[in-house]
């Protein structure tokens, strides 16, 4: 009994060298941060794994133009709010426009009820310049990008010229610097409709799925859909942004602090920084992701390309959980 004992102690004692021991995931975060607030969800999430060690946040670009110019200050006071206000941001200045011109729920509530030091969106950086510029500087091979939005942005760096910041086209800094791209976008084996993400720009879309040469993993909205929270938000302090803007964003007529919302962008972050947990995912693979010029998506095995998408394996129980306790955790070092 004493050497089960002493043993049990000496394993736990080296859970947090082998933790520390894992290279954190370097994640570059485009997201569409101006309609449905699983984005900022989303963001939340991120900077709970980067304050457990797991994940460091190299970039957040936006690839939806909100009518409101506040998506970057949005993404700001969320990655204050964590303690990293020194995160760079960029905004896609023509990028996918909220459908009739529709004002975002709560990102210009967030830009003026908190602090932050972003610029108007068409002042910020340019998200090409961020992608370009962070990419040159990471190591081969080391840079995850999670994608939650219109595929704009992703297009424009592949198509993007050599500049101040590397003598390589964006088709061969992908290639050189990306290990992994994870997309939440489509539905899969086929959608009946367009996803949202993919009707924003099939153009871009056809482009990433059929000239994209770093290994895509695709997640559809059949995930997200299945996977409500929100509600976890409402024992964190007022003072938190993302609990603020999950009380602006109405679902079904009520807020989606009060009743959840689906968490589509939550976990594709997980997914980007975890990778597929076996325990958590199937993965499908051994084929490839189709896209129509009407934003149509399917899987088909005529073709076995670096693409995957992933389906949530046994009850969403256990995932929706986890999600909900990352988004709400209190920062680290705020």
């Amino acid at each position: 009994m004493i050497f089960k004992a002493s043993f049990l102690l000496l394993s736990l004692a080296l859970v947090p060298m082998l933790s520390a021991a894992t290279e954190p995931t370097k994640v570059i975060f485009d997201t569409d941060m101006a309609n449905d607030c699983d984005d900022a969800g989303a963001l939340a999430l991120l900077n709970t794994l980067a304050d457990r060690g797991e994940a460091e946040i190299l970039a957040i670009v936006t690839n939806r133009k909100c009518p409101g110019n506040a998506s970057a200050a949005a993404c700001d006071v969320i990655n204050r709010y964590y303690g990293r206000p020194n995160i760079p941001i960029g905004t896609d200045k023509d990028g996918a426009k909220i459908s009739g011109g529709k004002p975002s729920s709560y990102t210009s509530a967030l830009r003026d009820e908190f602090p932050h030091s972003a610029k108007a969106d068409d002042a910020m950086p340019d998200s090409l310049t961020i992608y370009r510029r962070v990419l040159a500087a990471q190591p081969d091979g080391s840079v995850v990008i999670c994608s939650v939005g219109a595929l704009s942005n992703l297009e424009d760096l592949w198509h993007s010229s050599p500049d101040q910041f590397s003598p390589l086209t964006g088709a061969e800094l992908v290639t050189q610097k990306v290990k992994l791209t994870v997309i939440m976008g489509g539905g899969f084996p086929r959608t009946a409709n367009p996803e949202t993400n993919i009707k924003l720009d099939p153009a871009a879309a056809v482009c990433v799925v059929n000239e994209w040469r770093s290994p895509l993993l695709w997640q559809g909205y059949e995930v997200g859909a299945a996977l409500i929270t929100g509600t976890e938000l409402l024992n964190t302090p007022k003072t938190n942004p993302v609990r603020r803007a999950f009380e602006l964003r109405l679902h079904h007529g009520k807020p989606a602090l009060e009743i959840g919302k689906p968490s589509h962008d939550q976990a594709t972050v997980l997914l980007a920084v975890r990778g597929p947990d076996p325990a958590l995912w199937s993965v499908i693979d051994k084929g490839r992701v189709i896209v129509d010029s009407d934003g149509h998506t399917q899987w088909s095995r005529d073709w076995a390309k670096q693409h995957r998408y992933v389906k949530i394996k046994d009850s969403p129980e256990t995932l929706q959980h986890l999600i909900g306790e990352l988004m709400s955790a209190a920062p680290a070092h705020p």
